[in-house]
């Protein structure tokens, strides 16, 4: 007999335990807590406890504004999925002053909220893209570029400091027992993108300077493909199909198994490592 995934299993019994802690993950791009943070992420949203992801990057890859807001809707596509809602989402506004932050809280379960900054794509070596002005995360954390301006229309700009205490700030506001981010243990220029790198950075910088006191886990990225499988066959089915509900928004992946076994995605969705 085939095992039930966990989703299923949800569907059928009502619940099943899980640690009771309220998560913050701090991201890139929207789709690296579905590839990376997955399945812990599905457990946390479905333990009941409240899960906020924050995106530093719109994701736009130096596309225009069409793709990246797609992407947006991917996430919120997937997370409803994994919050077994419907996706209907409310929009408010992070409260940071000076700084135009969206924050979309689901309609049916406000312990579930997405955060997005829409800070540029950095490309995966940190040179970023002629329509952004070539800016990036990494320019901005090494300090060959004194600012960086949000894609969105909104003017929001951030210098370093200025990042740090944003991020800061939302995390005091959040109040997590658990952060949860990209690789801080290694650097650029190792194969993985240079946003997670950054974003790692300046997430784990801006905890340093918290009231809270969450517990740390960072999660490995593109390398993880160079590592053994290490998840089970419920846990990469659920693992997939929430990543399909947010691929099928987003033309630069992959949203089926025949698409994606060409691609370094396949092996992301049979792996999750931490630090």
């Amino acid at each position: 007999m085939k095992p039930q995934t966990l989703l299923s299993q949800l569907a059928l019994l009502g619940s099943i335990p899980f640690a009771l802690a309220d998560t913050l993950n701090i991201v890139a791009h929207q789709d690296d807590d579905l590839l990376f943070f997955s399945p812990d992420l599905i457990r946390d949203i479905l333990s009941g406890q409240a899960v906020r992801t924050i995106f530093l990057t719109a994701g736009d890859a130096g596309n225009g504004a069409s793709y990246w807001q797609n992407r947006q809707l991917g996430s919120q596509a997937a997370y409803a999925r994994m919050a077994i809602a419907s996706n209907n989402w409310q929009e408010t506004d992070a409260g940071i002053p000076g700084k135009e932050i969206s924050v979309y809280t689901l309609a049916d379960n406000a312990s579930i909220s997405l955060v997005f900054m829409h800070l540029p794509d950095g490309n995966m070596d940190g040179t970023g893209f002629a329509s952004d002005n070539n800016d990036s995360l990494q320019k901005l954390w090494d300090g060959r570029i004194d600012h960086i301006t949000s894609v969105d229309g909104s003017g929001t700009t951030y210098t370093r400091d200025e990042l740090i205490h944003t991020l800061t700030a939302l995390i005091d506001d959040f109040d997590p027992d658990e952060l949860k981010t990209q690789d801080y243990h290694n650097t650029f220029g190792d194969g993985d993108h240079s946003d997670h790198y950054a974003t790692a950075f300046f997430a784990t910088s801006a905890l340093d300077q918290t009231r809270s006191h969450p517990d740390l886990t960072g999660y490995l990225g593109y390398g993880i493909n160079n590592s053994p499988v290490n998840l089970d066959a419920s846990d990469i089915e659920d693992k997939t199909n929430i990543f399909y509900e947010y691929a099928v928004h987003d033309q630069g992946t992959c949203s089926t198994a025949t698409g994606c076994s060409t691609r370094p995605e396949s092996g992301w969705l049979q792996r999750q490592y931490t630090i």
